[in-house]
């Protein structure tokens, strides 16, 4: 399959995921030391030392118990050179 074929397809279906934006305001205060982790691993770097090509990180996550719930703040219709905007918060 090809990448015009992909793109005919959505142009077919009206859809344009390059026409969507979605932005994330980070409200936890520990978030920047969790995620400085995070990406010290997806670097494949273990406390300042790089993993070993027989070192590997595996990540697993399963939420089976999460809830629907509604966003904090609405979804921003696309409009003339804007894409349509999706907060990703949600309330309780």
């Amino acid at each position: 399959m090809s990448a015009s074929t992909v793109g005919s397809w959505l142009v077919q279906d009206a859809l344009r995921p390059w026409q969507q934006r979605s932005w994330i305001f980070i409200t936890s205060p520990g978030f920047r030391p969790k995620a400085a982790w995070v990406l010290d691993l997806y670097a494949r770097t273990w406390q300042g030392e790089q993993l070993g090509d027989d070192e590997y990180v595996i990540s697993a996550d399963e939420r089976t118990s999460i809830r629907a719930q509604c966003r904090c703040h609405p979804t921003l219709a696309p409009g003339k050179a804007r894409a349509m905007g999706i907060n990703h918060t949600y309330g309780a």
